[in-house]
């Protein structure tokens, strides 16, 4: 029991690094191409934040721990609206843009409805509806791309025309590449070791893979989202913070469950409605919080109450 606690430690870790790794590397590569940090960061940054939930769901599925893969997801999503985004606005009051309340907040709801919808079909996210779900991921990031590009087509990048300029700039590159791949390898062990040693911890101790998934592994697979937020919003950037959040929660949804159905058909046990209910109304709160107190803000009151959700939310899975 201990040996397997400590490998899943190492696993954390190494998803943490991996992930770190992963997306500066890709943020260098997107400057060097003349991406603006804006979009770089709503695409890049959210997807590589993820990559830790996607390279666990895509090993459950695999190695047929499917329940582990969607608790893995509802509950990654549930701890970064509550607890990440809680925790920001504790420290310092969280702004929520217009586009925030108006496109990317009703998105999440929606690919909370899709996935739900799918599920409950026929007790299972099958490979076309797995398709269908990468499909709207694709056609989000593409949207977000296209509209960041277009508001950032006036301001150039300052970095990127240095680097044009600079000699160095090709071995940057390649260092950059060799972070990426290197971040990739360290998400798969990482994964790995996660998967298999909380599978044989829950067996042990009699206790469900949907218990292990929603807590442990999902809260262990967040940690690059909540390093991410605590830091910005540390540094008064509260846009990164919101970004990371309802951004990762979007690719968690949609590419997360997308991918692993690629493998396998993913078994859904109706329990999660509940959670999936939860997502969905706790992200409209969110809007909510835009019209409550201080307009387009959520305050330190309001991250409380986020945060206290959130330990009611993992207090009541584990007894129900």
């Amino acid at each position: 029991m201990l040996l397997s606690l400590i490998i899943i430690a190492i696993g954390f870790a190494l998803l943490v690094f991996g992930a770190n790794f992963l997306v500066d590397g890709a943020c260098n590569i997107a400057r060097r191409l003349g991406m603006p940090d804006r979009v770089a960061g709503l695409t890049i940054v959210a997807i590589g934040t993820s990559l830790p939930e996607l390279v666990v769901s895509i090993t459950s599925a695999a190695g047929g721990h499917a329940d582990m893969a969607f608790g893995n997801v509802v509950g990654s999503c549930l701890a970064n609206l509550l607890l990440i985004l809680g925790l920001s606005a504790v420290i310092a009051p969280v702004r929520l843009s217009r586009s925030t309340q108006r496109f990317e907040i009703p998105v999440s709801v929606a690919a909370t409805a899709l996935l739900a919808l799918f599920a409950n079909t026929d007790g299972q996210v099958t490979l076309v509806e797995g398709i269908i779900l990468l499909v709207a991921f694709a056609a989000f990031v593409v949207r977000t791309a296209v509209v960041g590009l277009a508001e950032g087509a006036g301001e150039p990048d300052a970095e990127a025309t240095d680097a044009d300029a600079d000699p160095v700039a090709e071995p940057l590159v390649f260092r950059s590449a060799i972070m990426v791949v290197l971040g990739i390898a360290m998400l798969k062990f990482g994964a790995d070791f996660v998967v298999d040693n909380s599978v044989g911890i829950a067996s042990a101790l009699g206790i469900s893979e949907r218990i292990i998934g929603i807590t442990v592994v999902a809260l262990g697979t967040c940690l690059p989202e909540l390093v991410t937020s605590v830091v910005a919003a540390f540094r008064g950037n509260s846009d990164i913070a919101v970004g990371n959040v309802v951004g990762s929660n979007i690719s968690n949804l949609l590419l997360v469950m997308g991918g692993p159905a690629l493998v396998a058909n993913i078994p859904y046990d109706a329990a999660y409605n509940l959670d999936l209910a939860l997502l969905a109304a706790f992200s409209l709160v969110l809007v909510g919080f835009a019209f409550i107190g201080r307009r387009h803000e959520m305050s330190r009151a309001n991250g409380v109450v986020f945060v206290v959700l959130y330990a009611a939310y993992i207090a009541t899975s584990v007894l129900r």
